[in-house]
């Protein structure tokens, strides 16, 4: 995760909400959320909205609240490269 994390650093942030929960932050826009849970296989869900990222928006399983935001990560850059835009710093 530090590797996406550092390239991603200022942009992408993860602020706490209630119990268990956070709120990910593109910028100052919350673009979704995290959700611990009580699980054998899965420890924590999440769900982005991003436009025109995924016609699905319901939760997605990860096994904890770690790898939740390393995917939200993945997920927030995919649609960054697609969309034409880089981290700063970043390489196009």
């Amino acid at each position: 995760m530090d590797q996406l994390h550092s390239a991603h650093e200022g942009v992408v942030t993860f602020e706490p909400l209630t119990l268990g929960r956070e709120a990910v932050m593109l910028g100052k826009v919350r673009v979704g959320e995290i959700h611990a849970i009580e699980g054998d296989r899965h420890q924590a869900c999440f769900r982005l909205h991003l436009p025109e990222a995924s016609a699905s928006t319901s939760f997605r399983p990860a096994s904890d609240v770690d790898e939740a935001k390393r995917l939200t990560l993945v997920k927030i850059n995919d649609w960054l490269n697609a969309a034409g835009l880089v981290p700063a710093g970043g390489v196009t």
